[in-house]
């Protein structure tokens, strides 16, 4: 068992940034993290990470996951998700009267589809999974924190965030999904018992949240030992390790891009100024287009990338480069801190980035893996090719 102390869980926002392919979240500032996390932590609860190989095989592990993104505006004005608390119940009840019984709760946060899921599987988790890594994991911590629980230090999608539930090592090993429950922010609690697939729950769950504001809270109960086989080990580590190159970086006055690339092991492949940036939202997603001007090496080049989420496809003058699952992300050149896609106004036409990128885990280069997730799951008629095949 590894405690954490706020550093630490800084540390793991700013790595996670640099990781996360653009999605996972995106990172608050410090100030923001600091009104969320010291309440918690100034109350002495204690975040943990566990060594996901100190799990017994039967004990039970839950993954709370947040799946969500953008929807069209038609959506946006039917569910009011964005509006205060009381301004979206009041709000609904104009567009579709309430019952005399409708109950004004926040499910998320009261945990009701947790306490469902522990019955249905007749017990209690020892500890909580993260399905990806991104900035949201500090919340996933602090959370398992609250309940008294540690954080297993492995993520289910490879040291990276993922646009969809059917996107992990968990499907690559045909890992079962049911029970399942499925928490919205009006109160709903779902539960599933029986699904046809991985991506087939990642349909069901992505509908339910187009109908719930753009996000809804899927719930499954994992055995050690599927975590242990179904996911990328000791990730959560890494991200902290990254994080705290970018920090020390910054405070050395030092290259934080550099530092990102060393800490992780993985590569630049490109560098310029941002030229443009599309963004659009539906189907709880977001999509769109980057455009990089590149300057230095790759002086007179342009770089594109398309995302679903997380960036998933890079071209330079329009000929296909790193693409999925190899993961990439947008890095501040300044700063370090990785671009979310989910805020158009980080990217500024001038700004100055790199594009950092690793190899994707060795689970996603197998034939299921590379069945499950290639560029082909998103429309793009690109064979993969690993990255280190590409930079050559």
């Amino acid at each position: 068992m590894k405690k954490l102390n706020k550093d630490d869980v800084w540390a793991l926002i700013i790595g996670a940034a640099a990781l996360a392919t653009g999605g996972g979240a995106s990172a608050p500032t410090y100030e923001e993290f600091s009104k969320s996390a010291d309440p918690i932590l100034n109350q002495g609860y204690e975040a943990k990470l566990i060594d996901p190989k100190d799990l017994n095989d039967d004990d039970l592990v839950f993954m709370d996951v947040g799946c969500g993104g953008g929807i069209t505006r038609d959506y946006q004005e039917m569910y009011m998700r964005y509006y205060p608390p009381d301004g979206w119940y009041k709000m609904i009840n104009l567009i579709h009267p309430l019952n005399s019984w409708s109950k004004r709760e926040d499910t998320r946060a009261n945990e009701t589809h947790l306490k469902k899921l522990e019955e249905l599987v007749c017990g209690k988790p020892v500890a909580y999974l993260a399905f990806e890594i991104g900035p949201l994991d500090a919340g996933q911590l602090l959370n398992a924190a609250k309940r008294g629980l540690p954080l297993v230090d492995a993520d289910c999608a490879g040291y990276r965030a993922v646009p969809e539930l059917s996107l992990t090592k968990l499907n690559v090993i045909n890992a079962s999904l049911v029970p399942y429950t499925i928490a919205t922010a009006w109160g709903d609690v779902i539960i599933g018992t029986q699904v046809l697939s991985h991506q087939r729950w990642e349909d069901i769950c992505r509908a339910i949240a187009i109908m719930s504001g753009g996000g809804c809270a899927p719930a499954i109960s994992l055995s050690g030992k599927t975590v242990k086989d179904g996911t990328a080990h000791y990730t959560f580590s890494l991200a902290i390790e990254v994080g705290k190159a970018i920090l020390k970086a910054k405070e050395r006055m030092e290259d934080p891009v550099e530092a990102i690339i060393k800490s992780s092991g993985g590569y630049k492949i490109f560098e310029g100024k941002i030229a443009g940036f599309t963004n659009e939202r539906r189907g709880a997603f977001v999509w769109g287009n980057a455009w990089i001007e590149g300057t230095g090496d790759y002086h007179g080049k342009t770089f594109r990338l398309w995302y679903k989420n997380e960036n998933q496809i890079s071209w330079i003058d329009e000929k296909p480069y790193v693409t999925c699952p190899d993961p990439f992300t947008v890095i501040e050149k300044e700063t370090g801190l990785g671009l979310s896609n989910f805020r158009p106004e980080w990217w500024v036409p001038g700004k100055e980035v790199a594009v950092t990128a690793m190899k994707a885990c060795d689970f996603w280069r197998t034939e299921r893996g590379l069945k499950i997730y290639n560029p082909k799951h998103f429309g793009f008629d690109i064979p993969y090719t690993p990255i280190e095949e590409k930079i050559k």
